[in-house]
């Protein structure tokens, strides 16, 4: 019993589950799988969109057939209705004669309606209408069956459009004579009847036809031939409006000159005539209040450039502009005031608070879309409708005023077939009415699909403020427009069109761009003058005396690194001085620089990056190019310290050595410092990306008097200003680098560690003097000499020596004694030089050649013979030991420190000037921390100019940073080993 209860339990889920799966799974079938009857031996169907499948007629095909649209059943031709429910609740019978045009009575045909093969009445002449009942609902003829009938119209009426009752002829004109047909010497247009012919000293109503009325101009250059639309209305219209004084007439010609864009509105000569040219024609007195004033008459710039709008607009509190848009209808029916807002004038769509954001008085607006060319065909969604925009203001006497706002077409071509609105001002010619999508133009003959839309492709709406007008006063603002058009096989493909909406605002630029020029002149000048200099002082330490090449080539250097700080401090500043100025103004004064005045200024900052470049390459060269020995001091165990001239008196050798370990530990630790900055490039980038992406500084460099920090998702966001952004940029990364600075300058190397000082310190204790040339004759010391007299010792030793240092047992660590100075720069003597050379330059040649040749080791023993021939040499010059080479200890003038220039000249003795303790950093990077941060800056603002993106920014300064120090590391690492002949093998 139970095996059967389950068995029924698991059938009834089966068949649950079966039916549910019939109600869920269906057999595809469309439209056209229904059956037609075309063979007498199929059935007819319809689609049953209840059940989405082919349904049974109720009768066979002999009676019924499938609709039009297949959705229904429907009586075949001869049948007329019993009743009809829909669907295949359809019953038909047969008529012996014809079937009413409604398809539900059987009827005959009157002698003037015979019938025809298809079951139905003949159609009536072209002065007739067919009747079956009279409008009381009785039947015309009285018999049975009841009988259709073609009644002529009466005079002065005509059969309607449908074919089933007269009406007047027209219902703009009254009937001049007793027929609706036109005369010999007339011809009609808009179902009218005009004059052609000048008979009794009249002139023609109606214009001669020509083929250049119906020309659609196109955005190529050419016109679709043949617009219905113009064919039918625009020489009746023109004749209405002229001879009739219709003002509906005037405004529809008045839209047909519109969509003509224009073109013909700069004469009214009767050859090749255009709307516009027609529109042109009609002049006078009587048609001032007929005519729409749709073409700007005054010249361009009077029209533009004027002060009759006395608003005083603000930012803070912000004004939005009081626009009224006039609409019309393609028929030329004023359809009332709307409000620009919500997208009215916009083609893209988006959040009302978007859209209107257009209309905020000193926001730069941008908007742009892609839209189906599709949809652009559907007169539902864009009708053809005609546009005039009014701004409301207050007149002088205080009453309330519209100024109708001028349009400039930018695919207006004038008579002698040039765009003149792409020219100058004085060359404009403005309008005041445009339309935004037309797909209706371009119809012509049996085909009702539009051959071209033309749209507006860019609409821009443009504000200046008044010339020499310092208290929120703007000219008349006009729009501008480009029209754009697309084929009708172009959108069935499936394309795109873009579109896009803008308001900018400008100024002169005038005053501005003169100011620049004069800076970038001044500074300019200034920095010629500073690089002549520089070259001066290069040349006197590298002991050229006349003008040569290499002279010219560091003048040139020193050029562009004098007018990259100068572009830099001229683009910052006017990039500092917009941003703050724009963002607090109240009264509207200042606009964000354009045309002109941005171009030079994106040009100066582009050629302060190249330059700064091209003057941080010099400067890598010239550290990595630097002479660089260092002196070990100390001598092995039981040998004195040498005296006298050493080119005459040669060291006798001994028994002991001294160890290398020491000169390569110091070659090491300056390897290591040669890249080291007085910042963390890690925290610097981290830190300015924080403040201006985290932090949302970024939010402030829109184009709009809008300065708040993170802005919400509801709030609109100009396009952001690439002025403002470098001025942003580059005052955080300023401030962050200044902060890291002063803290590692006064704090960390106070408090913490000083990898320079410790340098020093490092030299003391390795008993190890770093010699470094930077120009042939001028250079820095570091005075490494232990004050124990040496340092290869070992580690108790160095406890007590250390220990004796502290308790000061011992003298001090300066080059001249009593002295803690032991950093000098030093202006040298020809001869030092030249004994340098002499020892140096063979070991080089040598060396190339031993490479040549791939064997190392010839050129190493001349390497380590001349090593110990210049430590000698170096030990004597700086322990006075040679007689006709020495030098003085002495202090730099004030202004010798000022100028970083040398005013003595030498003869036979140097000079070494005591420094700071940090003057030899100036083969470093460490010394050479400005040229950096302006470097940095600079790369950094120049990559967020490209990608306007703050984070790519950083981390591509970071890259190439990095990609620098590597550099630098590369070419110092090389050049201390050819430098000090150091093997590089020790260097870690």
């Amino acid at each position: 019993m139970a095996l059967v209860y389950m068995f029924l339990v698991s059938s009834g889920l089966l068949m649950v589950v079966h039916c549910q799966n019939q109600d869920s799974v269906i057999a595809f079938q469309t439209i056209s799988s229904c059956k037609n009857g075309s063979n007498p031996s199929d059935i007819v169907e319809y689609f049953n969109a209840a059940t989405l499948s082919c349904v049974k007629c109720g009768a066979n095909f002999t009676v019924q057939q499938k609709s039009a649209d297949g959705l229904a059943c429907v009586c075949k031709e001869g049948y007329r209705y019993v009743s009809n429910f829909g669907g295949s609740q359809v019953m038909c019978e047969r008529c012996p004669g014809a079937v009413s045009d409604d398809g539900w009575e059987c009827v005959s045909c009157a002698a003037s309606a015979n019938s025809t093969s298809t079951g139905q009445c003949s159609v009536c002449p072209s002065d007739a209408v067919s009747a079956l009942r009279q409008l009381n609902g009785n039947y015309v003829s009285g018999t049975s069956p009841p009988e259709v009938t073609c009644l002529t119209c009466n005079a002065s009426t005509q059969p309607n459009a449908k074919g089933d009752r007269c009406e007047r002829c027209s219902v703009t004109l009254s009937i001049r004579n007793a027929t609706c047909s036109c005369t010999s010497t007339e011809s009609k247009a808009k179902g009218i009847c005009f004059s052609t012919s000048s008979t009794g000293g009249e002139a023609p109503v109606l214009p001669p036809d020509s083929p250049s009325l119906y020309a659609i101009p196109l955005v190529n250059g050419n016109t679709f031939q043949g617009s219905d639309y113009l064919i039918q209305n625009v020489r009746g219209d023109y004749a209405l409006c002229r001879t009739y004084k219709s003002v509906t007439a005037c405004q529809s010609l008045a839209n047909m000159c519109v969509l003509f864009w224009y073109r013909g509105m700069d004469t009214a000569a009767a050859t090749n005539p255009t709307p516009c040219s027609l529109f042109q024609q009609i002049s006078g007195p009587d048609f001032v209040s007929l005519k729409p004033p749709i073409i700007v008459t005054v010249d361009a710039d009077n029209e533009i450039v004027n002060d009759e709008l006395k608003t005083q607009w603000t930012v803070d509190p912000i004004m939005r502009f009081p626009f009224r848009v006039g609409q019309f209808s393609l028929e030329g029916e004023f359809e009332g005031y709307k409000d620009i807002t919500g997208g009215l004038l916009q083609l893209c769509k988006a959040e009302d608070n978007v859209l209107d954001a257009a209309y905020n008085f000193g926001t730069y607006y941008s908007q742009s879309c892609s839209i189906s060319a599709t949809s652009l065909r559907d007169p539902a969604k864009y009708p053809l409708k005609f546009f005039e925009v009014y701004l409301e203001y207050t007149g002088a006497s205080g009453s309330k005023n519209i100024y109708r706002i001028p349009v400039k077409i930018l695919n207006f071509i004038d008579s002698r077939g040039t765009r003149v609105n792409q020219q100058t001002l004085r060359d404009w010619k403005l309008t005041r009415r445009f339309f935004l999508v037309d797909s209706l133009s371009t119809r012509s003959g049996s085909d009702k699909d539009a051959a071209y839309v033309r749209y507006a492709k860019n609409i821009k709406l443009v504000v200046q403020l008044q010339e020499g007008s310092a208290d929120g006063h703007i000219n008349i603002p006009y729009f501008e427009i480009e029209y754009d058009d697309v084929s009708k096989d172009l959108a069935l493909s499936g394309t795109k069109v873009q579109v896009s909406f803008s308001v900018s605002y400008s100024m002169s630029q005038s005053t501005y761009v003169r100011n620049f020029q004069i800076a970038t002149g001044t500074l300019s000048s200034l920095s010629v003058l500073y690089a002549g200099y520089r070259t001066y002082v290069w040349s006197k330490r590298a002991g050229r005396l006349t003008i040569d090449f290499p002279t010219l080539i560091n003048f040139i250097f020193y050029l562009c690194g004098a007018l990259s700080n100068c572009f830099f401090v001229i683009v910052f500043g006017v990039a500092f001085y917009f941003f703050i100025f724009y963002k607090r103004q109240n009264i509207y004064f200042l606009a964000h620089p354009e045309g002109q005045a941005f171009e030079e200024w994106l040009a100066l900052f582009g050629a302060a990056f190249a330059l700064k470049a091209l003057a941080l390459l010099h400067m890598i060269v010239m550290q990595s190019s630097a002479d660089i020995f260092l002196i070990d001091w100390e001598r092995p165990a039981g040998q004195s310290e040498l005296i006298g001239d050493s080119e005459k008196q040669p060291v006798k050798k001994v028994g002991g050595s001294v160890s290398i370990w020491r000169t390569y530990f110091v070659a090491n630790e300056w390897n290591e410092i040669q890249t080291k900055r007085k910042i963390n490039r890690v925290f610097q980038i981290f830190a300015v990306l924080f403040f201006l992406v985290v932090v949302g500084f970024e939010d402030t460099t829109t184009k709009d008097p809008d300065g708040t920090v993170n802005k919400g998702p509801d709030v609109y966001m100009s396009a952001q200003s690439p002025v403002y952004r470098m001025a942003l940029a580059s005052l955080v990364y300023l401030l962050v680098a200044v902060v890291q600075a002063i803290f590692f300058v006064f704090v960390y190397e106070r408090f913490i560690s000083d990898d320079i000082r410790e340098f020093v310190d490092l030299c003391s204790m390795s008993n190890v003097s770093v010699f470094i040339m930077a120009h042939a004759e001028f250079g820095y010391y570091i005075h490494g000499r232990s004050v124990h007299g040496r340092s290869d010792v070992n580690l108790k030793e160095m406890f007590e020596m250390l220990s004796r240092e502290e308790k000061d047992l011992v003298g001090q660590r300066g080059l001249v004694p009593n002295t803690e100075q032991q950093t000098f720069s030093m202006a040298l003597p020809k001869r030092l030089r030249q004994k340098y050379e002499t020892v140096y330059m063979p070991v080089q040649l040598e060396t190339a050649s031993a490479a040549s040749r791939g064997g190392p080791g010839r050129g190493r023993e001349k390497s380590i013979e001349a090593y110990g021939i210049l430590n000698k040499f170096l030990c004597a010059f700086i322990d006075h030991s040679l007689r006709d080479i020495d030098y003085v200890v002495k202090e730099r003038s004030f202004i010798e420190k000022i100028l970083d220039t040398e005013f003595l000249e030498l003869t036979d003795k140097g000079i070494f000037y005591n420094d700071n303790g940090h003057s030899f950093d100036n083969v470093l990077f460490y010394g050479n921390e400005f040229m950096l941060i302006i470097f940095d800056t600079l790369l950094f603002c120049i990559v967020d100019l490209i990608f306007m993106d703050y984070v790519l920014a950083g981390v591509v300064t970071y890259i190439i940073t990095q990609v620098i120090c590597w550099i630098r590391d590369m070419t110092g690492r090389k050049n201390l080993v050819k430098k000090t002949l150091v093997d590089e093998r020790f260097l870690i």
